[in-house]
């Protein structure tokens, strides 16, 4: 009986130490293709981030220079009565007006 435990005993010590090693070598096998994907991505998403940052920037340059634009618009001399189109700069003011109401919808 003493034999069969011994026998019992060395088998599953030898198939613990043969599965720990197999599971230690396809890790390390799989691990570095595993670290090379999550680097590339790593790069992919910096690249996505500076390329949202330059997009960022130039729309908020975009904007400063629409909102100056309408300020410059909005602070227009009111023409005198002599010699003005009424509908051309009712015009004006309603694209002014019109302006002004998507800056703050957007």
């Amino acid at each position: 009986m003493a034999y069969f435990l011994y026998q019992t005993a060395l088998l599953t010590t030898v198939a613990i130490i043969a599965g720990a090693l197999i599971g230690w070598w396809l890790h390390h096998f799989y691990g570095k293709e595993k670290r090379q994907s999550s680097s590339d991505d790593l790069s992919l998403v910096k690249d996505y981030l500076a390329e949202s940052i330059r997009e960022n920037a130039r729309l908020k340059l975009q904007l400063k220079q629409s909102e100056e634009k309408i300020d410059t618009f909005s602070r227009g001399v009111v023409p005198t009565v002599e010699g003005v189109d009424f509908e051309a700069y009712q015009a004006f003011e309603n694209t002014v007006k019109e302006a002004q109401l998507r800056k703050y919808i957007n």
